[in-house]
């Protein structure tokens, strides 16, 4: 990382320069580019059907609380817990806050840090001194399918209660897998 992007990135505050150069020497390069398609559907198991007659596998299943903090700026925070039947795994990452209305999203997400007792108190302090605060609360099962550089993301949201559905991945493989589907998603689609 050039020290010019770190001094440009904390605009000038010693503080957030050194937050964002641990923050980097922690996990890497951070940012990178997400290409998501994203519904709100009245029922995801149509999708799901679909993942499973067209050969994607079941990578995973799990119910997630996620957490969002935010401070009216561009960027929030997740804070995560994947709930398994074996175990818990609680995770940080940071994305682009721009909720738009818009199905296909591109915005940049940070590498994740798993949360431990060892950093916990670490997190917390970077939320204090970002001014992060929590905004809301997100309780969902959350089922991934993936085949070909494509992965779904269904949600069966508890609160709040909704159903959505995400796929995202390579640009191409994106964009074919949503006009495969353009039918299917218009006729389950929720219209806001």
């Amino acid at each position: 990382m050039s020290l010019l992007w770190l001094i440009l990135y904390s605009k000038g505050n010693p503080l957030l320069f050194l937050l964002v150069n641990i923050w980097y020497n922690l996990i890497g390069d951070f940012m990178s580019e997400e290409y998501e398609y994203s519904f709100k559907v009245n029922d995801i198991t149509p999708f799901i059907d679909y993942c499973v007659n067209n050969g994607y596998k079941l990578i995973d299943q799990y119910d997630q609380v996620r957490t969002l903090y935010k401070n009216g700026g561009k960027v929030m925070a997740r804070m995560t817990k994947n709930i398994f039947p074996d175990k818990e795994i609680e995770i940080l990452d940071f994305k682009d806050d721009n909720l738009s209305d818009k199905s296909l999203k591109i915005r940049r997400e940070s590498k994740q840090l798993i949360i431990d007792d060892e950093n916990r108190d670490f997190v917390y302090s970077l939320f204090e001194i970002l001014d992060l605060k929590e905004a809301k609360k997100l309780i969902r099962k959350r089922y991934i399918y993936g085949l070909y550089g494509v992965t779904f993301e269904l949600d069966m949201y508890k609160e709040p209660p909704m159903n959505v559905l995400a796929f995202e991945g390579d640009k191409d493989a994106t964009d074919k897998t949503y006009f495969e589907l353009k039918d299917m998603i218009e006729k389950y689609a929720i219209k806001e």
